[in-house]
């Protein structure tokens, strides 16, 4: 099984997370892609007022059509600060693979920032994506020594693990977060930057009014 774990805060999620990860799935051939929100990101502010619950709740509304996407509240039910190498040790426990890891470039270029960065790569292949006519990427600029334990192939690299970094271009939906959260404070419609479910459940609920 090729599994694919995108976390994120989801705040909310948007289309432009969706298409993001569908592209994924289909150009590294996943089977399943398994969202997870955090609880607390340690590199970025929660802003908006939103709960974990609720967010949690957006994110399976908008994948509920998807038969190949699910949802983990793992680092939800985990609490505090969500470290992304605790989910990737939970999901190789849990189902007895290496997955792949999804992000995107902005966050990959911090990857060596992160909790436990050395041992990352030795447990997951990560694939980050890219806006077509992002620069060229520099292993060393953004790993500095964890680059000498990757070699160079036509797709990416490969870690002495055997794991792989893979590189994918993904189609650049200009829709953000914080601009779907910005136009609910102002009472604006964010009809068609949202799955319609969760326009509704965001309006239900009163979230980032």
């Amino acid at each position: 099984m090729r599994l694919g774990i995108f976390g994120g805060t989801f705040n909310p999620i948007h289309f432009g997370h969706l298409r993001a990860a569908e592209e994924v799935r289909l150009a590294v051939g996943l089977d399943e892609v398994l969202f997870v929100p955090s609880h607390i990101p340690p590199h970025k502010e929660l802003a908006g007022g939103s709960t974990a619950r609720q967010r949690l709740e957006t994110v399976k509304l908008a994948i509920g059509g998807n038969p190949h996407f699910r949802l983990s509240s793992f680092e939800v039910e985990q609490g505090g600060s969500s470290y992304s190498i605790r989910t990737i040790e939970h999901v190789r426990a849990s189902y007895g693979i290496t997955p792949y890891f999804i992000l995107g470039r902005d966050a990959f270029n911090e990857i060596s920032t992160w909790h436990r960065a050395g041992e990352l790569f030795g447990l997951a292949n990560f694939v980050a994506t890219s806006r077509p006519g992002s620069p060229a990427f520099v292993l060393g600029d953004v790993l500095g020594g964890l680059a000498a334990d990757f070699r160079a192939d036509g797709a990416g690299y490969v870690h002495t693990s055997g794991n792989r970094i893979l590189f994918t271009e993904v189609t650049a939906l200009d829709i953000s977060s914080s601009l779907v959260r910005a136009l609910c404070r102002s009472g604006k419609s964010i009809t068609y930057l949202v799955p319609r479910e969760v326009e509704e459940y965001i309006k239900e609920e009163g979230m980032y009014a």
